[in-house]
């Protein structure tokens, strides 16, 4: 019997987002803005309250962002999205959802400083609980906002920081999601309609039982670490598991059986 070579059995790599796509994200987000009040401008106008429906939309769309990127999150480490791609897919969305939370973000507080439905200067858009727009949930806001930055930026330097460092760093995500939540119910101003008070609480229902999820088969995976090979999902486990077959199959093959 042929002996299984080596390199059949490595996992394929993971597909990454494409590089740059944060930095490009980013700069359309700003040339949005800038081509809406380049408009007003020569028609003499207010760009208002077109750059408040763009903030009100794409803090929405942060949100739903903010949202796949914690459920890809949580189903990396508890192989619920596996059967869609596979986990390398599901890493490859979770890493390019996080970097397109960038664009949004950044369109998300220059269509809110271009706006002159409330005052936003820089010291509102970036210090948390600055302003006294629907405090503390604006200040909530700008918390979460920092933190979708550090999160996103420890893709980019997860060799420097190490494996550890960084799934530490990603533990702030549940704080991350949360403070989003709270800020788009407390300080969104679509958030009292019908419609977004569904979304929200669907939205809020499916992390919650991905995280209870979560952490129950954490403490099964606890209840069987005394025989590895025997717990579902783990493919280091299998894998271990049939390298006896793997060496008996070898030895008949040199002996001629």
């Amino acid at each position: 019997m042929p002996v299984p070579s080596p390199s059949s059995n490595r996992t394929p790599p993971r597909p990454e987002p494409a590089a740059g796509f944060a930095v490009a994200s980013i700069a359309g987000s700003a040339l949005i803005v800038a081509a809406l009040l380049a408009v007003a401008t020569i028609f003499g106008r207010s760009a208002s309250p077109v750059t408040w429906y763009v903030a009100r939309a794409s803090g929405l769309m942060l949100y739903l962002v903010l949202w796949v990127s914690t459920l890809t999150g949580l189903g990396l480490t508890t192989a619920l999205l596996d059967r869609w791609g596979g986990r390398g897919i599901v890493f490859s969305v979770h890493a390019f959802i996080t970097q397109l939370a960038y664009g949004l973000l950044a369109l998300h507080l220059l269509s809110l400083a271009a706006d002159p439905t409330v005052e936003f200067g820089p010291q509102q858009l970036l210090v948390p609980f600055a302003t006294t727009w629907r405090e503390p949930w604006t200040g909530l806001g700008v918390i979460a906002g920092w933190l979708t930055i550090i999160i996103g930026a420890s893709f980019a330097i997860k060799r420097v920081i190490g494996q550890r460092v960084w799934r530490t760093l990603h533990w702030l995500t549940f704080p991350l999601y949360g403070m989003a939540l709270l800020h788009g119910l407390g300080a969104g101003t679509d958030s009292r309609t019908p419609w977004a008070g569904a979304l929200y609480l669907v939205t809020g229902a499916v992390v919650v039982l991905f995280t209870c999820y979560r952490l129950l088969r954490r403490g099964s995976r606890a209840g069987t670490a005394s025989n590895p090979a025997r717990t579902r999902g783990d493919r280091l486990a299998a894998s271990a598991a049939q390298a006896p077959v793997v060496t008996m199959r070898s030895a008949h093959a040199h002996s001629g059986h």
